[in-house]
């Protein structure tokens, strides 16, 4: 995969050819300079010839190890996609994690909605986990309540610039934000639909309209251990730290080592890459060690995080506990200038279609 520009320029729709090719343009495959090619190597190119037209449908009756050629071509050919890594993970789940489990991708310049990407990473059945990294003016506020769709989520991360406001079809709209509204609709869509089931790692960065309430709700994430913050000056007061540890959130004394715990860097390199490993400790104990696991990057860091921010890294140490994550009188806070109501949850089941529509 080279680093040119989005595919879209080349006549290829769709968002998941935004920056990689379907199409097996060259026969990368060295072979007998004597002779024809033989029927096998014929008919691998002409499966792989366009990805588009290959669906899970077309492998669910094909041999593991006939799959594995195919992907083997496209490795030596320098053709593998996000689009066939997904249907491998998804028809061939034990064997294929051994051969790749790991794929990152960096969408630096977003051409669609951000509610695509997350369809584009969302597995319901949990065939891979993702890793994700978004910059808030890509997204309308109802897009990041829709955050909360992405079921096999494992690690989040939500930065924040100051220059770029999201653009789409001649709509403007002000940055968005993490608040403590969408907070407390993450947390209620926790209860009703089971909502951040594996979200192990969430990482803030210039989420400034949170507040120390933020802590409240996140105590209501079932698998969540670590919350790293940047610039999110609410949450690093003296009085927030204080109720953080009233929601059983301590500050580490030592910063955790390990590449899932810093906030991304500026990458200049080519939109797919592939690893042969998982980051060590990011897959939370509810899902299984060897999982494949999806490091999806909609935005860039334009700028190196400020040497004068400091990151705060908040652990929890009681995860997937009953009590925890019941809802008490004392904790059901209402907006400031409202009256305090009934649990919005509470005798309702409002899915995420009906919280969307309170952000609309």
């Amino acid at each position: 995969m080279t680093g040119q520009g989005p595919s879209l320029l080349h006549g290829v729709s769709g968002i998941s050819w935004e920056y990689e090719s379907p199409f097996l343009e060259v026969d990368y495959e060295e072979r007998c300079p004597i002779g024809a090619p033989s029927l096998k190597h014929l008919a691998m190119k002409q499966t792989l010839r366009d990805q588009r037209n290959l669906s899970q449908s077309l492998f669910f009756q094909v041999p593991w190890l006939i799959a594995k050629e195919l992907w083997d071509y496209l490795r030596r050919s320098g053709k593998r996609t996000l689009h066939l890594w997904k249907i491998f993970c998804t028809c061939y789940p034990n064997e294929f994690r051994q051969v790749s489990p790991f794929c990152r991708m960096t969408v630096d310049k977003p051409s669609f909605l951000m509610r695509d990407y997350l369809n584009l990473v969302k597995s319901a059945n949990c065939d891979w986990a993702t890793q994700l990294v978004i910059w808030t003016e890509h997204a309308f506020t109802p897009e990041l309540v829709e955050i909360a769709d992405v079921i096999n989520l494992v690690s989040l991360e939500v930065n924040t610039g100051t220059t770029v406001a999201y653009q789409h079809d001649n709509i403007n709209q002000a940055i968005s934000t993490v608040d403590d509204r969408i907070l407390r609709t993450w947390a209620e869509l926790i209860e009703s639909s089971g909502a951040f089931r594996h979200l192990r790692i969430l990482k803030l960065n210039e989420q400034r309209h949170l507040t120390e309430t933020a802590f409240l709700y996140l105590s209501k994430f079932p698998a969540l251990e670590y919350c790293i913050v940047a610039m999110c000056d609410a949450l690093t007061s003296k009085a927030a730290i204080t109720t953080a540890e009233a929601h059983g959130w301590q500050i580490c004394q030592d910063k955790p080592t390990g590449a899932i715990y810093d906030f991304s860097e500026r990458r200049v390199d080519f939109p797919t890459r592939w690893r042969n490993e998982v980051p060590a400790s990011l897959v939370p104990p509810s899902l299984p060690k060897d999982i494949p696991v999806l490091e999806y990057i909609v935005g860039q860091r334009r700028e190196r995080l400020a040497a004068s921010s400091f990151v705060y890294v908040f652990r929890r140490t009681h995860t997937n506990t009953s009590e925890r994550n019941k809802r008490k009188p004392e904790d059901r806070l209402a907006p400031i200038g409202r009256k305090a109501r009934k649990p919005t949850m509470k005798g309702r089941g409002k899915d995420l279609s009906g919280l969307l529509g309170e952000f609309m």
